[in-house]
């Protein structure tokens, strides 16, 4: 008996001392495995602090974890210890493995499936859950979160990064093919019962070693299955990146893989187009769409990398090809159609795509393009439509008599967007009435909706980045002041919606990132990005120096917390400038479960602030995130048949359901509330990924949201419809955005792209002469500021 309590005693030790948690170690880094055998945390030692990324301690989501998906259904397994630092555990048969073990110098995990039954293994999915705490959901512990910012999958190989507001970025390499990714995300609320709508957080990434097909063709298709017998390893490493500029450096010395860097990814037909392919060796061709080759021409600039240039001829999609051994990559390039056609054809969708009367602005959101087109590019016959439209809905949801809205009153953002409208209908038809109604809406909403502190509020929550209330109050602004200058009721008018603006955006400032938001709180893609352009444009409206570097340095610090929302690395012109948002297709376009939609017509809203914090700083990188972004815009509109998409969706591989019958109890042309579920209609499942999606307002009668799409042509419409950009660099070259600059000594001859264009914004180290549009200027040394042609903020 003594004997037995002696050994019982010492195997309860045992499992104690196995259970406890334990470190693993580098001198560049250390890791802490809990007793369950996932990550806790890593810690990277760097030379300005360390940096500590957080895993899920507890629950479903903690990690890694091996996890298959079949029938729909989940199944998460518990390890089991098989040596030091070492785990096993099984799922229909299928063993999974993991090792963790330093590589190449990195943290890294060895994971290797064995199908240990008689028949082939072939899920959904399987693969680990990464584990890493991607859960945002208050102030201040979002800034130290790390979010899903870049995944990509190649045929041979994996990579990716997730990175944290504070600015953190942390590198995912795999060297073996890696069959999808995916993410998880909290369930929302009921709406009505029992039909769930998505939350606004995210639970999981997921590395999806095997998924069924079908995937991109860019993904490897050959893990969709393991054979009987069969055995797959692969190793997943994590990697500390100092700074973004070194990301595709460091993870192709880390794991021997072709990586390309792409700073410019949209350009116009006959532009030269340069990029870096960082390799050991291979071959590199750029094909069209068709699959002709086009010519490049390869310089060696360092060890591994190589510098591509080439011309490509016509508007279109081109695919870069890279092998080096074994070895696959690729990025696309796009050469987008003009300015002018893309906002014609977004007129066109306005019409085509039926705005609506309903309690989401989002659902009238066309008449932006509408108005925008006729300004610069009248169509008698389909302005007219597009007016007796607009007229038809504005009665519809509004008392015109006290001039303020009939139904959802709280939703602000319906009239502040209302009154960004009417400024537009105005400077199109230049109808004084348009701008009498627009002014009278801005007195109901301040003198209603604007808090003591300057905030705008939806009752108790505080709506300014909610769209961008005070931005419409601004454009209002603008144009009062043109009338005030002989005018003094317009002048006042101008000077009243001017402070209340500046109030709910130093409100913004004083609230140092602490902002709201509509729905569920997180660090939200527009509460942070409607923030930072709001500030901005107040920036750009300030004559004092002090003041605007004020205003800029907040906005700045804004902006750059965004960035970890943001596609600004993704060697993909489809994607490139887009932001990450993944609620909205249950709303827009009626399509179960949440996936990243980029771009989405959100996305337009860092488009205002890169644009603004390029004229506020000069610094190219804003320039060239804008003119890419625009770019990733304008292919909303198919180019070869010009019809308008909603919206990219990054994720590989969704199975989603969608409604696909109109709802029979109203028309177009009839008041709807509220956001119908898809599941209260017909619905059909299907599978989708990285691809565009199509509207739906042409045939859903019912409140829809995909009209949304429609601020990325309004962003368009600001920052290049009518504007021309030089850019003089530190070695002396200047590069013009929608122009070409020719060079003579000391003067510059500047030829724009499209004959609209007839503003020059000039960012010049050196004092030259600059020819534009038949008129000559002499610029001094470091100008920067519009040239020629309006300066639209003043």
């Amino acid at each position: 008996m003594k004997r037995s309590s002696l050994i019982f005693g010492a195997l309860l030790w045992g499992m104690g001392a196995m259970a406890q948690t334990a470190q693993w170690n580098d001198k560049d880094w250390e890791c802490r495995i809990s007793e369950n055998g996932c990550l806790e945390q890593i810690v990277f030692k760097g030379q300005h602090g360390n940096d500590t990324v957080p895993f899920f301690r507890k629950g479903e989501h903690r990690g890694p974890s091996f996890y298959v998906v079949t029938g729909g259904k989940s199944t998460t397994a518990d390890w089991t210890p098989d040596g030091k630092f070492a785990y096993r555990a099984e799922i229909e048969g299928v063993e999974c493995s993991l090792k963790y073990e330093k590589w190449n110098g990195a943290p890294a995990m060895r994971i290797t499936l064995t199908n240990k039954g008689h028949v082939p293994f072939q899920p959904e999915k399987a693969g680990i859950r990464m584990g890493i705490d991607t859960y945002m959901d208050k102030y201040p512990e979002w800034f130290g979160k790390y979010f899903p910012t870049l995944m990509r999958n190649e045929k041979t190989h994996f990579f990716g990064y997730l990175q944290t507001p504070s600015g953190h970025t942390l590198g995912v390499v795999s060297p073996q093919a890696v069959a999808s990714w995916s993410v998880e995300y909290n369930l929302g609320y009921q709406d009505p019962a029992p039909h769930w709508f998505m939350g606004h957080r995210i639970e999981s990434l997921n590395l999806d070693l095997i998924n069924a097909l079908p995937l991109p063709s860019r993904n490897p298709q050959h893990l969709w299955k393991l054979d009987q017998g069969e055995t797959k390893s692969w190793i997943i490493a994590l990697v500390d990146i100092e700074e973004p500029g070194v990301f595709e450096e460091k993870l192709h010395k880390l794991a021997d893989i072709p990586m390309l860097r792409i700073h410019k990814t949209a350009y116009v037909p006959g532009e030269l187009v340069e990029f870096d392919v960082i390799s050991s060796g291979g071959q590199v061709c750029v094909v069209d769409d068709n699959g002709k080759e086009i010519p490049v021409q390869v310089e060696n600039r360092a060890e591994d990398v190589k510098h591509i240039s080439c011309c490509l001829p016509k508007v279109g999609m081109y695919t870069i090809r890279v092998k080096d051994g074994e070895n696959q990559a690729e990025g696309i390039l796009s050469v987008h159609s003009s300015w002018q056609w893309t906002l014609e054809q977004a007129r066109k969708g306005a019409l085509k795509y039926h705005q609506k009367a309903t309690s989401h602005i989002e659902s009238w959101y066309g008449f932006h393009s509408a108005f925008l087109a006729a300004r610069y590019f009248p169509d008698k016959a389909l302005d007219e439509q597009l007016c007796k439209r607009f007229d038809y809905l504005f009665d519809l949801l509004h008392d015109k008599d006290k001039m303020e809205p009939k139904y959802y009153a709280s939703r602000i953002q319906n009239t502040s967007g209302t009154i960004g409208m009417l400024v537009d209908k105005y400077q199109a038809y230049h109808d004084v009435n348009d701008l009498k109604k627009a002014s009278r809406l801005a007195d109901w909403l301040m003198n209603t909706w604007q808090r003591k502190d300057g905030a705008y509020v939806n009752h108790n929550t505080v709506y300014t980045s909610v769209i961008y209330v005070a931005k419409s109050m601004l454009e209002l602004t603008l144009e009062e002041r043109k009338l005030g200058r002989s005018d003094k009721t317009w002048a006042a008018a101008a000077k009243r919606h001017y402070q209340s603006a500046k109030r709910a955006i130093d409100q913004l400032v004083a609230s140092q990132g602490d902002f709201e938001t509509e729905g569920e709180l997180t660090f939200e893609d527009g509460m942070i990005s409607c923030s930072a352009l709001q500030i901005g444009m107040l920036a750009l409206m300030q004559e004092d120096a002090k003041k605007r570097q004020y205003y800029t340095d907040a906005m700045l610090r804004i902006l750059h917390s965004h960035d970890c929302l943001a596609q600004l690395r993704v060697p993909d012109a489809r994607r490139r400038g887009g932001t990450m948002r993944y609620w909205e297709a249950q709303y827009d376009v009626q399509m179960l479960p949440n996936m990243f939609n980029s771009p989405h017509g959100w996305s337009g809203w860092r488009g205002y602030a890169t644009y603004y914090a390029y004229l506020l700083t000069g610094d190219e990188r804003w320039l060239i995130e804008t003119y890419n972004a625009m770019g990733a815009f304008s292919n909303l509109i198919d180019y070869k048949t010009g019809d308008l998409r909603w919206a990219f969706v990054v994720d590989p591989y969704l199975k989603v359901k969608q409604a696909c019958s109109a709802d029979t109890r109203v028309t177009e042309d009839s008041l709807s509330f509220g956001n119908p579920h898809p599941e209260l209609y017909d619905t059909r499942s299907f599978v989708i990924g990285e691809q565009y999606v199509n509207m739906i307002s042409d045939w859903q009668t019912v409140n829809t949201q995909d009209n949304d799409v429609h601020e990325l042509f309004k962003c368009i419409g600001e920052s290049m419809l009518v504007n021309a950009f030089i850019v003089e660099r530190e070695d002396g070259s200047v590069v013009g955005y929608n122009c070409k600059v020719k060079r003579e000594g000391d003067t510059l001859e500047v030829v724009v792209d499209e004959k609209q264009i007839v503003n020059l914004h000039c960012n010049l180290k050196s004092p030259c002469k600059v020819l534009f549009g038949g008129q000559s200027r002499s610029l001094k040394k470091n100008y920067l500021g519009w040239a020629f042609g309006e300066d639209l903020y003043k």
